[in-house]
């Protein structure tokens, strides 16, 4: 049965809703990639946000399901490159929100687990259903034999987050994504778009942490 999931993040500032989901209407996933390591990495909080091999666990939805609430000043997005992804954190405790692309013509937002409030487990597990599978599992750290993720992303995953795209889209619900402004389709925040030393620094992290595992 679908379900009105909070969002949050860590300090509680910044808060939002996504309606209606349910495991059938989203497309849980285990995100290995540099990038999503790296996000982690600027951020400071990979302890809490990747498991030991670097994965992070994402959940993709329509971003007509997305509610904003209290504290959108906090609302904060960056590029670790000027036409990459668009991630998406709370600057008042940098805590990850999600990803989206630069468009809203593309409906996704892709909710990073660390800005979704469960009581628990199971009630997550209620919601969101399992893990659907892992991708980009090239970037894992430690003993990649132990991750269970494809090299980039199996074709079923790929299918089943075009067919959410597809349902987005045919509902409308690109016009109704909150992070996009409706009338320009620009982006609600101006990403900051990091600096070749700030890439040096994020790199540095990521080498410190790999080499604990």
């Amino acid at each position: 049965m679908p379900t009105d999931l909070d969002l949050g993040c860590v300090c509680g500032s910044w808060r939002a809703l996504a309606r209606g989901v349910s495991p059938r209407r989203g497309n849980r996933v285990k995100c290995f990639c540099d990038d999503c390591q790296a996000f982690a990495h600027f951020l400071g909080c990979a302890d809490d946000v990747l498991d030991e091999h670097g994965g992070t666990e994402i959940f993709q939805m329509s971003p007509g399901k997305l509610e904003l609430g209290s504290g959108q000043e906090h609302l904060a997005c960056m590029r670790l490159k000027p036409k990459g992804i668009v991630r998406w954190y709370s600057s008042c405790c940098r805590t990850p929100i999600g990803n989206t692309l630069a468009t809203p013509k593309l409906p996704f937002v892709g909710l990073v687990h660390r800005c979704i409030r469960t009581d628990s487990d199971d009630a997550r597990e209620r919601a969101l259903g399992p893990v659907r599978g892992g991708v980009h599992g090239r970037f894992a750290k430690g003993d990649r034999t132990a991750v269970d993720a494809h090299d980039k992303a199996p074709l079923s995953l790929l299918l089943r987050f075009m067919g959410l795209m597809l349902g987005a889209r045919l509902r409308g619900e690109h016009r109704k994504n909150p992070l996009f402004d409706p009338g320009t389709g620009a982006l609600v925040v101006a990403p900051k778009v990091l600096t070749r030393e700030e890439l040096e620094d994020v790199s540095t992290a990521q080498k410190a942490w790999s080499a604990k595992y």
